[in-house]
C-alpha cells in the first residue's frame, strides 16, 4: 500500500490557491496605501487653496478671480469626495481578499491534515504487515525446530 498521490496534487493546488489570495491582499493593501497618500495630498492642497483664498479675500480682486477659485475648491472637494468614495471600495476589497487568503489558509491547512494522515495509515498498514510477517516467520521457525 502506497500513500495516495491525490492528496499532494491538492495539498499544492491549495497552496496555489493560497499564495494567489497573499497576491491579491497583497495589492489590494497597495492600493489602499496609494489612495490614504491621494487623500492627504489632495486635502494638503485643499487647505493651502482654502488659506490663500482667505488672503486674497483680503486684497482687492475681480469677481472672475472669485468665480475662478471657488470653482476651482469646488472641483478639487469633488476629486477629494472621489477618492474616499474608492478609498472605501479600496477598503472592502481588502477585507474580502483578507477573507479569502483566510479560506485559502484553511483549505490548506485541511488538505495538509488529510495527506499527513493518510501516510499515517500506510505507515500503520506497513508496520501491521511486517509484524505480521515477522510473526509468521518466527512460528515457522519453531516449527522447524520442534
Amino acid at each position: 500500500m502506497k500513500p495516495r498521490s491525490c492528496w499532494t496534487v491538492l495539498v499544492k493546488k491549495a497552496k496555489d490557491d493560497e499564495e494567489a489570495a497573499q497576491n491579491v491582499q497583497t495589492q489590494a493593501r497597495k492600493k489602499v496605501e496609494h489612495l490614504r497618500a491621494s487623500r492627504l495630498r489632495m486635502d494638503d492642497l485643499l487647505n493651502d487653496y482654502k488659506r490663500r483664498a482667505l488672503e486674497s479675500q483680503a486684497k482687492i480682486h475681480s469677481m472672475a478671480d472669485a468665480t475662478n477659485n471657488r470653482q476651482f475648491m469646488l472641483n478639487l472637494q469633488e476629486l477629494v469626495n472621489r477618492v474616499d468614495k474608492d478609498l472605501q471600495s479600496a477598503l472592502a476589497e481588502l477585507e474580502r481578499a483578507k477573507v479569502a487568503l483566510m479560506q485559502a489558509t484553511q483549505q490548506r491547512m485541511k488538505m495538509e491534515t488529510v495527506q499527513t494522515k493518510d501516510l499515517e495509515a500506510v505507515q500503520a498498514w506497513q508496520r501491521k504487515r511486517d509484524q505480521k510477517e515477522m510473526d509468521s516467520l518466527g512460528l515457522t521457525l519453531y516449527n522447524l525446530k520442534a
